[in-house]
C-alpha cells in the first residue's frame, strides 16, 4: 500500500509539471494536494463519509521546530523530512485526502473509526524518519459532529487545537473542544472589529501611576487599553492582546495607543503639569510587521515630545525568539534617546542570561514575587537580592502588584526605586488625571529636574550591611532582616529629617529621640555646635565625604556611627545622606575605653589604611583633627601598586625611587613577622612642600591577615633633628675653615629666599659688632649695624654694595662677591674682606658669607706700594 501511495505522489509531482492547471492544484516538494484544492476535495469527502454513515474529522500536522531543524541540518535533509512525512500522511489518509499548507504545516480528512489508535501509530513512524533524526508532530483534532462547518473553518478549528501547549516539543494529539469553540468565536469578534473597535474609541487608553519611592510621587505612567465593547462589555486585555498578538493585528493597536499617549502628554503640557515619562508596552509581531523603531520616533518628534518622555516597554519573552535582531532594535531605540525597560523580569527561565548581554534603563519585576509576600520571608529575601543586583548593573527596579502598605514599606527599605500597584491607583482615564488634579485629590506629579536625586537616594538598600550586623547562623532565613540601623537623612540647612529608614532604625529612634520621630523636620539649631551629629552632617554636605563619629544617647551610652553624602538636588539644593549606627557601648565601667585611646590616636596621623593583604582591597581614612570626627576618603583595590602611582604625583622626587623600592609587600609582611611592625620615614609633598613622614603597619590581631597602616606628621620633629645636626657639622667644618684660613671674624649661611641666616665661630672681637647667632633678616640687620660700626669714610660704599640684588648679582656674573671696607673695631679702623658664595644645599641654596681681618696684609701691601714710588 506505501509503495502505491508513495508512486501516486510522485504521479501527481510530474503531473504539476506536465499540465499547467495543476500547478495550483499540488505541492512541487511533496505532490500533495494543495491548500485549495484540499478543500474541494474535503467537501466533497464530507458529504461521502456522511452518506456511509460515518463522522467526518479534520486533522491539522505541524512538524514542531522545522526552521531551526533547516538551520541545523540544512534545506536538503529539511526537504527529505518533509517528503518522507508526507509518504507517511498517504499511507493512512490516502493521496487525495491529505495536503500541504505551506511550509512544516499539514492537512488531513478522515473518520473517527480508530482515530486515536491510527494517529499513535502515524506519530511512532514519524520518529524513525530521516534514520530517527525527525521532529515533533503536533496534531489538531476537529470533530465535525461538533458542528458541520465549511473545511476552511474546520481547518482553523483544528489549528486551533494544534497550537495548544506549543511550547512543549514533544508530539501529541488535541481536541477542539467547547471552550476553545468559544474562545475561536472570541477571536474572530476581535479580529473582525478591530478597526471599528480603533475607529469608533471602544478602545481607550487608560493610565496606571509609578511612584517614585523615595517622595511618594508619580514619576511615570503606564499606558494601558481596554476594549469597551457595546455588545460584549468590558473586555480585559488578556481577552484582546494574545488575539492580536496572535494574528500579527496587534501593531495597530500599539500605534494607536502611542497616539493617544502623545495627545495626553500634550493636553498635560497645556495644563502646566509636570510632564512623567509615559510607558508603551511593545509586542513581538510589532517588530516584524513595520519598522516599529522608525514608526515610533517619527510619531513622537512630529508631536513635538521630548524622546526621554516615552519609556519602551518589552517583555522577556519577545526577546528571545529572535536574540540578535531584538539586541539591535533595543540598542537602536536607547541611541535614539529612547529609554527601554525589561517587563516582568523573572517569569521566564532566561532573566539573568538576559540581563549579560542587553542594556535596560529598568527591570520591572513581575507581580508574582508579592504573591507569597505574607506567608514568610523566602518572597522578600528574594526581591532584596535582585534588587541588589539590578543596583550593581546600575539598573533601576519597579514591582508590580503592590497592594498593601507592608509591601509598598519593605520595597522601600530595600531600595527598589518606583513602586506599582492598586495600593497607590488603579489605571485611570487622561480625564479622570485632570478631574483629580482639579480637586485636588491626585498623587501629584514629580518635578522632572529632580528625578536623578531621588532616584539616587531610592536605591539605597537600607538591609546592605545586613552581613556586618550578624553572626554567622544556620537559620538564614529568620535573621536575614536583622541588620544595623540605617537611614537616609535630608539636609536643607536649617532643618534635617529622616526621609527613609529600615525597622532598626525606627526602634533606634523610638527608644533614644521620641521627641523626634521618624519623618519629622528637626531645626539644626537645636543641636550645640559640639554635637558630633551636627558637625558629621556638615562634613557629609559640604565636602561630600564618608564620616565616622560617635554621638552620648544616653547617659554611659555612646552610639558609633558611619555617614556619607550620597545626593544633592539640583532645584531645592537640600543634601542627602546615609547614617548608619554601627554600635553602642556602654561605657558606666569601662572608663577610658579602647575606642577612645584609637580615636585620640588617629588624630595624629595625615591617614590611614585598611588593608586586607589577601585581595590588597584598601579603605583610607583621614583625621579632622578631632577625636570624634574620622573620615573616609576613598576604596580601592591593589594597594601596593596604587601606593606605587601615587608615589610618582605625591612623594618628594629625592626620595621616590627608595619609596618604591622599599614599599612592597613583601617586606611589610617580613617586616610585621619578625619585628613586629614596618616602619618608614619619607617626605611628601604636602601644598607643594616637601613634608617629612613617618609610616607605621601592623596587623590587626593574631593570625588576622588585615593590617592597619598610620601615615604620621614628623615634619616638625625632622626639621628641628636635622637642623641641629646641620649646624654641629657646620660649626665644626666652619671652625676648621677658621684656623686654616686664619683671622675669619665670622661665616654666616644665609637662606636667599627668606634671609634666615646662621652664625658660625665668631671672634672675640666681633662679638660686640656682629648680629645674633640666628635671625630672619640678614640685609637688614647688616645696613643698621653699617651705620654704626663701618668706618665713614667707606659707608657709602658699603650702603650701594652690601646688598641681596647686587651680591647675587656679583655672584651670576662671577661666581663670586668680593668687597673691601673698614670696621671700627676697638676705636680703630681695621680693614675687612666681605666674600660671598652661592652653594646647593640639601634644603635648597644658600649664600656662604665671610667676613675675614685683613688689616695687617693691607697696610703691609701699602707699605710696600710706598717704598716702591720712593725708590
Amino acid at each position: 500500500m506505501k509503495k502505491h501511495q508513495a508512486g501516486r505522489i510522485r504521479a501527481n509531482s510530474m503531473e504539476s509539471f506536465s499540465d499547467p492547471s495543476a500547478l495550483y492544484r499540488y505541492d512541487r516538494l511533496t505532490g500533495l494536494p494543495s491548500m485549495s484544492y484540499f478543500f474541494e476535495l474535503a467537501r466533497a469527502a464530507r458529504l461521502r463519509l456522511l452518506e456511509q454513515g460515518k463522522d467526518p474529522v479534520l486533522l491539522f500536522l505541524n512538524l514542531n521546530g522545522m526552521k531551526y531543524y533547516n538551520n541545523q541540518f540544512g534545506f536538503t535533509e529539511g526537504d527529505k523530512l518533509l517528503t518522507g512525512f508526507a509518504n507517511i500522511l498517504v499511507s493512512y489518509f490516502g493521496s487525495e485526502q491529505c495536503s500541504r499548507f505551506a511550509q512544516d504545516h499539514f492537512a488531513a480528512f478522515t473518520d473517527e473509526e480508530n482515530l486515536e489508535e491510527r494517529l499513535q501509530k502515524l506519530i511512532a513512524e514519524c520518529g524513525e524518519l530521516n534514520n530517527r533524526n525527525s521532529l515533533p508532530v503536533r496534531i489538531g483534532i476537529y470533530l465535525y459532529r461538533m458542528e458541520p462547518v465549511e473545511p476552511s473553518s474546520a481547518c482553523d478549528r483544528a489549528k486551533y487545537a494544534c497550537d495548544q501547549n506549543r511550547d512543549q516539543y514533544a508530539s501529541g494529539y488535541y481536541y477542539f473542544d467547547k471552550t476553545m469553540l468559544e474562545q475561536a468565536n472570541t477571536r474572530q469578534y476581535i479580529t473582525s472589529n478591530l478597526d471599528r473597535a480603533l475607529k469608533e474609541k471602544w478602545i481607550k487608553v487608560y493610565y496606571q501611576p509609578i511612584i517614585r519611592a523615595a517622595n511618594g510621587r508619580v514619576c511615570d505612567e503606564e499606558a494601558l487599553a481596554r476594549w469597551v465593547d457595546p455588545v460584549k462589555g468590558l473586555l480585559s486585555p488578556a481577552d484582546f492582546i494574545p488575539i492580536l498578538e496572535s494574528t500579527k493585528l496587534i501593531t495597530r493597536l500599539d500605534l494607536y495607543v502611542l497616539d493617544q499617549v502623545l495627545e495626553k502628554m500634550k493636553t498635560m503640557q497645556r495644563a502646566n503639569l509636570y510632564l512623567v515619562p509615559h510607558s508603551l508596552n511593545l509586542s513581538r509581531a510589532d517588530f516584524d510587521s513595520c519598522d516599529i523603531v522608525e514608526e515610533i520616533r517619527q510619531r513622537v518628534d512630529a508631536a513635538g515630545i521630548p524622546r526621554e518622555k516615552l519609556t519602551i516597554e518589552i517583555t522577556e519573552s519577545i526577546i528571545g525568539a529572535n536574540f540578535d535582531f531584538m539586541k539591535e532594535q533595543i540598542a537602536r531605540f536607547r541611541d535614539l534617546g529612547f529609554r527601554v525597560w525589561m517587563d516582568d523580569f523573572g517569569s521566564g527561565y532566561s532573566s539573568l542570561d538576559v540581563l549579560q548581554s542587553l542594556r535596560f534603563d529598568l527591570i520591572k519585576l513581575d507581580m508574582r514575587f508579592l504573591q507569597n509576600f505574607d506567608k514568610g520571608d523566602a518572597s522578600k529575601i528574594i526581591l532584596t537580592e535582585l534588587i541588589r543586583m539590578a543596583i550593581g548593573l546600575g539598573i533601576d527596579t519597579i514591582t508590580e502588584g503592590v497592594e498593601t502598605k507592608e509591601q509598598a514599606e519593605f520595597l522601600k527599605e530595600v531600595g527598589c526605586t518606583k513602586l506599582q500597584g492598586f495600593y497607590y491607583c488603579r489605571p485611570i482615564s487622561a480625564e479622570e488625571i485632570l478631574e483629580r488634579y482639579e480637586k485636588g485629590t491626585q498623587i501629584g506629579f514629580e518635578n522632572p529636574d529632580e528625578d536623578e536625586y531621588y532616584a539616587t537616594i531610592g536605591r539605597v538598600n537600607l538591609y546592605d550591611q545586613a552581613v556586618i550586623a550578624r553572626e554567622a547562623s544556620s537559620d538564614g532565613i529568620r535573621h536575614y532582616f536583622d541588620t544595623l540601623p540605617m537611614a537616609i537623612i535630608e539636609f536643607d540647612g536649617e532643618y534635617f529629617r529622616a526621609i527613609r529608614c529600615n525597622r532598626s532604625f525606627r526602634d533606634f529612634i523610638d527608644r533614644y529621640y521620641k521627641s523626634a520621630p521618624v519623618g519629622a523636620k528637626v531645626p539644626f539649631a537645636s543641636l550645640p555646635d559640639t554635637s558630633p551629629y551636627k558637625n558629621a552632617v556638615l562634613q557629609c554636605r559640604e565636602k561630600g565625604k564618608r564620616v565616622f563619629f560617635n554621638q552620648e544617647v544616653a547617659k554611659d551610652l555612646t552610639a558609633y556611627s558611619f555617614a556619607r553624602h550620597i545626593a544633592t538636588n539640583p532645584v531645592t539644593g537640600i543634601s542627602a545622606c546615609v547614617s548608619v549606627i554601627l554600635g553602642i557601648t556602654d561605657n558606666s565601667d569601662l572608663g577610658v575605653t579602647y575606642t577612645h585611646v584609637a580615636q585620640a590616636l588617629s588624630a595624629d596621623y595625615i591617614n590611614l589604611y585598611y588593608v586586607d593583604l589577601d585581595t590588597e582591597q584598601f579603605t583610607e581614612y583621614t583625621s579632622e583633627h578631632r577625636e570624634d570626627l574620622l573620615d573616609e576618603e576613598r576604596r580601592g583595590e591593589n594597594f601596593f601598586a596604587a601606593s606605587r602611582r601615587d608615589a610618582l604625583d605625591y612623594i618628594y622626587k629625592e626620595d621616590r625611587d627608595y619609596f618604591i623600592n622599599t614599599f612592597t609587600r613583601e617586606n611589610v609582611v617580613r617586616a610585621i613577622d619578625e619585628l613586629g611592625a614596618f616602619t618608614l620615614s619619607y617626605r611628601l609633598l604636602i601644598k607643594g612642600e616637601p613634608t617629612y613622614v613617618s609610616m607605621k603597619a601592623v596587623r590587626m590581631g593574631p593570625g588576622d591577615n588585615h593590617i592597619i597602616i598610620g601615615v604620621n606628621n614628623v615634619d616638625a620633629q625632622m626639621r628641628q633633628k636635622e637642623a641641629l645636626e646641620r649646624m654641629q657639622a657646620e660649626q665644626v667644618i666652619y671652625s676648621r675653615i677658621s684656623a686654616l684660613a686664619g683671622d675669619f671674624l665670622s661665616i654666616y649661611t644665609v637662606d636667599p629666599e627668606t634671609d634666615h641666616y646662621v652664625e658660625y665661630s665668631s671672634s672675640r672681637h666681633y662679638d660686640t659688632l656682629g648680629p645674633a647667632k640666628e635671625g630672619d633678616d640678614f640685609f637688614g640687620t647688616a645696613r643698621r649695624l653699617g651705620e654704626k660700626f663701618v668706618y665713614t669714610d667707606d659707608l657709602p660704599m658699603y650702603r650701594d654694595f652690601f646688598t641681596k640684588e647686587n651680591i647675587l648679582k656679583e655672584i651670576r656674573k662671577n661666581g663670586l662677591f668680593v668687597m673691601q671696607y673698614r670696621l671700627i673695631v676697638d676705636g680703630k679702623p681695621v680693614f675687612i674682606n666681605a666674600r660671598a658664595a652661592l652653594v646647593e644645599e640639601k634644603e635648597g641654596p644658600k649664600l656662604i658669607i665671610g667676613l675675614n681681618n685683613v688689616d695687617t696684609q693691607v697696610k703691609i701691601g701699602k707699605k710696600r706700594k710706598a717704598q716702591n714710588r720712593v725708590k
